[in-house]
């Protein structure tokens, strides 16, 4: 009898995180089934998530996944990698910029750029307390968990493009597979060796995006996964 093979499921917000990086991986990790379930939000920054809820909600999102491949249970999924973008969510509150003339929210490296202050210095404090409850938390139902961040956003760190615009996400995602399927080796070199590399082992990046203002400048942890 052939032995399936066992699920790391890879939980991102959007559909442009999957179209840049699920083939890729997919190339790389070859003793697993790599699966990707795209919640379409960023849970950590959601109103309705907190301190108390979010495990909860993540494994929710897990059984949502199972649901919709019928005949998986909690068993077949090996593991559990979360991405995540830091949107300077670490800043200290004097580094949010009110401006009543921007129309949407934009990030800088040492500054967050708003015309609803009050919101993003509310959600910055939901979502920091979040992500440090989430780095520190090993098992979501029996399942091991791990989450990676990527600073600012996932654009900024594979295009060094801080602000980009919706339309233009589909677009990058495009060129960066052309980039790297086939050379998955370079993906791992372009992610270990770079000036957005975090050193440090998994707790000491954790500790270092939370510094300052490196939760808004260009870093990025994921290379630990290929470790």
């Amino acid at each position: 009898m052939i032995k399936t093979k066992k699920i790391i499921l890879f939980i991102v917000e959007g559909i442009t995180d999957e179209m840049s990086l699920s083939l890729i991986l997919s190339k790389l990790v070859q003793d697993s089934s790599v699966q990707f379930h795209v919640i379409n939000q960023d849970i950590t920054a959601d109103f309705n998530s907190n301190c108390q809820n979010i495990i909860r909600k993540i494994d929710h999102h897990v059984k949502k996944f199972l649901a919709q491949n019928n005949g998986l249970k909690k068993t077949d999924i090996k593991e559990i990698i979360h991405l995540v973008d830091t949107d300077g969510a670490f800043i200290k509150e004097d580094f949010v910029v009110e401006d009543k003339s921007q129309e949407k929210t934009f990030y800088t490296v040492n500054s967050i750029v708003t015309n609803k202050r009050d919101l993003i210095v509310e959600r910055n404090e939901r979502k920091s307390g979040i992500l440090n409850k989430l780095y520190q938390t090993s098992h979501i139902g029996r399942i091991g968990y791990k989450v990676y961040f990527f600073s600012c956003n996932l654009e900024h760190v594979l295009h060094n493009c801080q602000n980009t615009a919706c339309e233009k996400k589909r677009a990058y995602s495009y060129e960066f597979v052309d980039k790297y399927v086939g050379k998955e080796k370079e993906f791992v070199n372009f992610l270990s060796n770079n000036n957005f590399t975090t050193p440090g082992d998994y707790k000491e990046t954790w500790r270092f995006i939370k510094e300052d203002c490196n939760s808004l400048s260009r870093y990025c942890n994921f290379h630990l996964y290929f470790k």
